[in-house]
């Protein structure tokens, strides 16, 4: 283990067990500098994919430390989160990112595990950390074969929150943060525009990166809003096709306005072209007493309560969702 990997493990160990996990200064001294100036720390759980730019190892596990957290994960033979579910068949199949994945809590305090441990819902996760709408659609194209791995009267469930929408396409910024995956050649998946829709190009490194003319700004951002659209309604189409039902989930997010502005944004464009959309960002969530406890201080991903009222929301969704399709 390299010592900046030991220093990370030492602090998980330590800070989370006492008062200093609620000092923002400590936070950003102790973790914050090394993770954003340095290194994150090294999981061990991922590998290049020559479709997604990176995946998971079958069958590995991880220790994830942090100034907030210290989580267990738990990779399955197939590649996905552990939800504590193992049949062939799952009744929900969650698509999505690190929310979706459950950074920073233990494999049984996920949403997707809470659903089979609480709901009796078997549940697939196929949800990984960076990941955006072009790797979710390309692995219901490639990577998970919806006859065998859904029931006939299942849901696929994803799962989009903001930080998706610089993934959808070029954006330099985000291509130059996850060149670690590859770094001497391409890790980011592209899908462009033309006369027919989308266009697969592939991977794209550095050299395929995107930024805004000055003469033209927000050109990227519109194309990513029209590229996430497009995907989000291929994966509607191919699930859709097989039976199966698909529906997309803003969950609660941060009390930001930007934020708050795109999960808004996306349910309204989703309306409009038809494709189901569970939007749980809504102010009975977000003025809940514990609501100050929904995100961690350093990066804002969910902790364990979030997860348990996305379990709640989303159960009660799936039921509602399944009886209006029988009616």
């Amino acid at each position: 283990m390299r010592p900046l990997d030991m220093y990370y493990q030492a602090l998980s160990l330590i800070a989370p067990r006492t008062p200093l996990v609620r000092s923002r200064i400590l936070n950003e001294a102790l973790h914050g500098i090394p993770y954003t100036r340095l290194r994150k720390p090294h999981l061990g759980m991922f590998q290049p994919d020559s479709l997604l730019g990176w995946s998971h190892v079958e069958g590995t596990q991880a220790v994830h430390p942090s100034f907030e957290f210290r989580a267990r994960y738990k990779i399955d033979g197939s590649g996905r989160r552990e939800t504590g579910y193992s049949g062939k068949s799952s009744k929900v199949a969650i698509l999505g990112c690190s929310w979706a994945f459950g950074h920073g809590v233990n494999d049984d305090e996920t949403f997707a595990a809470r659903l089979f441990r609480d709901q009796s819902v078997p549940v697939h996760n196929y949800a990984c950390m960076g990941y955006g709408p072009a790797q979710a659609y390309l692995q219901l194209l490639h990577r998970v074969d919806l006859k065998q791995a859904v029931e006939s009267d299942g849901v696929v469930a994803y799962v989009w929150v903001p930080d998706q929408l610089m993934r959808a396409w070029r954006r330099l910024e985000w291509i130059v943060l996850n060149s670690w995956v590859n770094p001497h050649g391409p890790s980011h998946p592209v899908f462009d525009l033309d006369n027919q829709g989308l266009r697969h190009v592939g991977l794209v490194g550095r050299e395929g990166a995107t930024v805004d003319s000055p003469l033209l700004p927000g050109v990227v951002e519109r194309t990513e809003w029209r590229i996430t659209t497009l995907l989000i309604r291929a994966m509607h189409e191919l699930v859709t096709a097989t039976g199966r039902q698909f529906m997309v989930v803003v969950p609660p997010l941060p009390d930001r306005k930007q934020d708050q502005a795109a999960g808004q944004m996306l349910a309204g464009l989703l309306a409009c072209s038809g494709v189901p959309c569970i939007d749980m960002n809504h102010e009975a969530n977000l003025r809940r007493s514990d609501s100050g406890a929904m995100f961690y201080r350093f990066d804002e991903h969910p902790t364990a309560t979030w997860h348990a009222i996305v379990a709640d929301s989303l159960a009660k969704a799936i039921l509602e969702y399944t009886a209006a399709k029988e009616s």
